[in-house]
């Protein structure tokens, strides 16, 4: 009687180890799925996306006609501080998100390079068995704007002063902070710039080319990637704070950041 009770034991505690470890991970999925990354769809449409290039005398825009066939989905917000200690804490990202006084969990994840946010992406798209990558520029803009006017506001630096620089806020704040376009793009006028897959390039043949999603999203690319928020500027893709030098243009940035694209197939 004693050997058939062992015999049951033993014959149920495989299914108990596999009960426990299948338990153990629906528990980190839901933890995951609980920190939401709200999208929104932007619409259909054409637009022309006009290109700031410079010369001695004045800023001139090109002009690159851009059609979106269908809807497509982006982040409504930059990704978070908290999502992206999931990424931590899951092995897909190198380190803890690191907060200045003042800023939360909700806050933007920044200090971050365009290999970050690319890192983030690929483990983000594992482990919800979706393709997310980061927007072109194209995308951006016209989430953004709508294919309203979007050039650049010049804004004159004074370098002279180096110290009223350094005093410029650099924190963050909690996701919905700033200003929302009609269909829900959140933040895009914030104290963020997001990485885009965009290349900068010199020449105006490369600059007006179409280049599609698989040139684009691999490091291999090019070196300086196009960031977008309230000005573009185009950074070095491997500088996280551009005050520590490293931007390449006289506007410097006070958090690198970025928001997602969800691709449908």
């Amino acid at each position: 009687m004693n050997i058939r009770k062992v015999i049951a034991v033993l014959l149920a505690l495989p299914i108990s180890i596999l009960t426990i470890e299948v338990s153990s991970a629906a528990q980190e999925d839901n933890q995951l799925n609980a920190i939401d990354y709200p999208l929104i769809s932007v619409p259909a449409g054409s637009y022309t996306l006009l290109i700031p290039d410079n010369n001695f005398f004045k800023l001139d825009h090109l002009e690159k006609k851009v059609a979106f066939g269908s809807a497509f989905q982006i982040g409504k917000f930059e990704v978070s501080n908290r999502l992206w200690n999931e990424c931590f804490k899951f092995k897909g990202c190198n380190r803890p998100a690191t907060l200045r006084e003042g800023e939360t969990l909700d806050s933007p994840v920044v200090r971050i390079n365009w290999h970050d946010a690319y890192a983030f992406s690929k483990w983000y798209s594992s482990h919800t068995n979706k393709y997310y990558r980061l927007p072109t520029e194209e995308e951006w803009i016209y989430a953004a704007h709508l294919g309203k006017d979007h050039r650049n506001i010049e804004i004159q630096y004074d370098y002279s002063d180096l110290q009223k620089i350094r005093e410029i806020s650099k924190k963050t704040m909690p996701q919905g902070s700033f200003k929302e376009n009609e269909i829900g793009f959140s933040d895009y006028q914030g104290n963020v710039w997001e990485w885009t897959l965009t290349c900068w390039y010199a020449s105006k043949d490369k600059k007006l080319k179409k280049y599609s999603i698989a040139e684009l999203n691999t490091p291999r690319a090019c070196t300086t990637r196009i960031v977008q928020g309230e000005n573009r500027s185009h950074i070095p893709d491997f500088i996280v704070d551009t005050y520590s030098g490293g931007c390449a243009t006289l506007e410097p940035a006070a958090n690198l950041g970025f928001r997602l694209v969800l691709e449908e197939n």
